[in-house]
């Protein structure tokens, strides 16, 4: 079914016949319309795809020069992170940021219906880790639950130093 148009009254149509084949020429043109989508279509497609390909290799690159500045920070951790988190450098940081993370048990989601605490269960029908978070530590025991607080890794690039130290050596 094609679109609805308003006419504009700038021409004027003389009989049924010329508003056939009007309407004849607005179905040629939303098909040319309709191709031109449709190319565009294929043509995004194909760019993503190649734009992923050509991108694959510098995240392979970022993955593993992220993997290597980690084991030197596990493996100097003591050293390096004795006063802070974060070292700051000249073309980025890196260090650990404090994480937390709900922990449950099978009885978790059975305890937290018998406390009637259901605004942290989500209706799919497992505890909402999210919700949970705001809970103290004495009422996610009360659950068979838990809080575990982890140091993650983390790593980031400040592209204004890197791209101002690359104008330098062009």
């Amino acid at each position: 079914m094609g679109i609805r148009y308003k006419p504009d009254a700038a021409g004027k149509l003389e009989s049924v016949d010329d508003v056939n084949m009007a309407l004849r020429d607005i179905g040629l043109a939303e098909r040319e319309i309709e191709t031109i989508n449709t190319a565009l279509t294929k043509e995004t497609a194909k760019l993503k795809s190649d734009a992923e390909k050509n991108a694959e290799p510098f995240r392979k690159q970022i993955a593993d020069l992220s993997t290597r500045i980690q084991a030197y920070a596990e493996y100097n951790k003591t050293d390096l992170f004795k006063d802070k988190k974060t070292m700051e450098l000249s073309f980025g940081s890196f260090g650990y940021r404090k994480s937390t993370k709900i922990s449950v048990k099978k009885t978790t989601l059975e305890l937290m219906k018998k406390l009637k605490l259901t605004k942290f269960i989500r209706i799919k029908e497992e505890p909402d880790k999210d919700k949970m978070a705001d809970m103290s530590d004495e009422s996610l025991s009360q659950i068979d639950a838990c809080r575990k607080v982890t140091d993650d890794f983390f790593c980031e690039a400040k592209t204004e130093s890197v791209s101002q130290d690359t104008a330098q050596i062009a």
